[in-house]
């Protein structure tokens, strides 16, 4: 259920997006799974979800253990040395609705007639696979310069489909008592290094 509820917060929000982004016009960017603003941390050890679909490298010092309560063995969630419960990447893989699909569908359309461009929005190819980023605090129509003090918030969110596969991941990042940019630059390293082994 906390699963089930975790996901639909995270449907919910990029519903949210999707809908300012479709009003909004925007200047075309270039496609990057690196936020502008944040440093490079020092990489740690290389790892997978449970279930072995998914491995990332998580920064230095940061632990990984399956997503709570029910610790499913397609989820898992990193979290820094000295955060908070809140300061939190989750990465997971769940089966598609083949009734009524996902909001984030849309994003993978590559056509600026149906998704425009937008600042907040980059598509990129993820180890073979179509993802989208949607950094929240670059959502229109004012940036949110200072989320900071907008703690639980997903800072950034990836979405795609596996490849060879029809199941789609996510990763979400948020930050809590730690700085955003912090959480940010954690979140970067573990998006970059994303692999889906076949």
């Amino acid at each position: 259920m906390m699963r089930r509820l975790l996901l639909f917060m995270g449907v919910l929000a990029l519903s949210f997006g999707a809908v300012v982004v479709f009003a909004n016009w925007r200047p075309t960017i270039d496609s990057a799974s690196r936020s502008d603003d944040t440093p490079a941390l020092k990489p740690g050890e290389r790892t997978t979800t449970a279930d072995g679909r998914m491995s990332f490298t998580a920064p230095a010092g940061w632990t990984t253990r399956p997503c709570p309560p029910r610790e499913d063995p397609d989820c898992a969630q990193v979290s820094p040395k000295g955060g908070g419960e809140g300061d939190v990447v989750m990465l997971m893989i769940t089966a598609p609705n083949p009734v009524e699909g996902s909001p984030m569908d849309l994003f993978l359309v590559d056509d600026p007639v149906i998704v425009p461009s937008d600042p907040a929005v980059q598509r990129f190819t993820l180890d073979g696979a179509k993802a989208v980023r949607l950094d929240s605090y670059k959502l229109p129509p004012e940036p949110m310069a200072n989320m900071d003090e907008m703690p639980g918030v997903n800072d950034v969110m990836v979405f795609g489909v596996v490849p060879d596969a029809a199941d789609e991941f996510m990763i979400m990042c948020r930050h809590g008592v730690l700085p955003a940019a912090q959480m940010r630059a954690g979140c970067d390293l573990i998006v970059e290094s994303v692999r889906f082994p076949r």
